[in-house]
């Protein structure tokens, strides 16, 4: 491999700092593993979700279609390291003797030697590293060693990336949540001085015409906005303070 471990470290962290989406930090992540695999080499990473295994992002196209290989089979070295969380290699998919199907077809596509590596995380296995070589054993002991370390490496990194990642979409639901409220009490407010009425019964009346009409509550609001303003109403800014 062509990267140290120091530099690796130093590349995941610098990942985390600049990229702004998880799609993104992912991307780059499989980039950055692909710059330090052995020519020939590239890789990809599987997950489960809702049951089903999925390629959440991959170095290249053809990554992509030997996992599908693995995912319409039902069978390979990714399929059984995501059940297992064991490390799985294989040397030459003409004479491997585990999942004769993937190695078959596999070696049609071109791969000659494959490797699954575990990304753990401390509730358990979170997805696998697939990494395939055009090469008959293209991952040799060294470079299988320095990958393993690199991928517990990346596990760690993925696991702050997804909360960052959950945190900033709280942030998000609640700053729509905050706008919702802050148009909808501007709306209740019009309806006030109009009815001359209570907030209660000015409530009651934008939610039954919002069932009436079948449009949600705050793009009603919006509309009773916009009718006495002139205006479609500013989303406003909301801020966080520590206390």
């Amino acid at each position: 491999m062509s990267s140290s471990g120091p530099a690796w470290l130093s590349e995941l962290q610098a990942l985390l700092l600049d990229t702004d989406t998880l799609r993104g930090f992912l991307d780059r992540l499989a980039q950055l593993t692909a710059r330090a695999l052995p020519e020939g080499s590239s890789c990809g990473v599987t997950v489960r979700q809702d049951s089903r295994l999925v390629t959440l992002v991959a170095s290249d196209d053809w990554t992509l279609r030997v996992d599908q290989l693995q995912y319409g089979l039902g069978e390979g070295p990714c399929v059984d390291t995501l059940a297992t969380g064991k490390v799985n290699y294989i040397v030459d998919t003409t004479s491997e003797v585990r999942w004769t199907g993937f190695c078959r077809a596999a070696h049609e596509y071109g791969v000659h030697s494959c490797l699954g590596l575990p990304l753990s995380s401390p509730t358990g296995v979170m997805g696998c590293y697939n990494f395939y070589s055009t090469r008959r054993d293209g991952f040799g002991a060294e470079s299988r060693g320095q990958l393993e370390v690199f991928a517990g490496n990346a596990a760690g990194a993925v696991a702050v990336a997804v909360r960052l990642a959950d945190q900033a979409q709280l942030s998000e639901n609640l700053h729509q949540a905050l706008t919702s409220r802050a148009v909808i009490d501007r709306a209740i407010g019009i309806l006030m001085a109009q009815q001359r009425c209570d907030a209660e019964t000015a409530f009651a009346l934008l939610q039954r015409a919002s069932q009436n009409r079948n449009i949600k509550l705050r793009k009603l609001a919006a509309e009773i906005v916009t009718a006495v303003s002139g205006r479609p109403p500013e989303p406003g800014t909301f801020q966080t303070h520590r206390v």
